[in-house]
């Protein structure tokens, strides 16, 4: 679970599946990587890679706030 919003691991795996860049974008500003986010925001998750990655790493671990 991503514990700075302290919302639940499927809502957290709903706004990343409907909202996927930004939503990826604002945890990354969240967690201090402010340049990163910005990026991942503006480029749409690196063209669409980052948000498969995130995807996956959501999927497949429930502590996604260690990726």
């Amino acid at each position: 679970m991503i514990n700075e919003f302290g919302l639940d691991y499927v809502v957290h795996l709903v706004l990343l599946i409907f909202v996927g860049a930004l939503w990826g974008g604002v945890i990354r500003i969240v967690r201090g990587k402010v340049v990163i986010g910005v990026l991942y925001i503006l480029t749409g998750a690196f063209f669409g890679i980052g948000w498969i990655i995130d995807l996956i790493n959501m999927l497949t671990k429930k502590n996604f706030a260690t990726a």
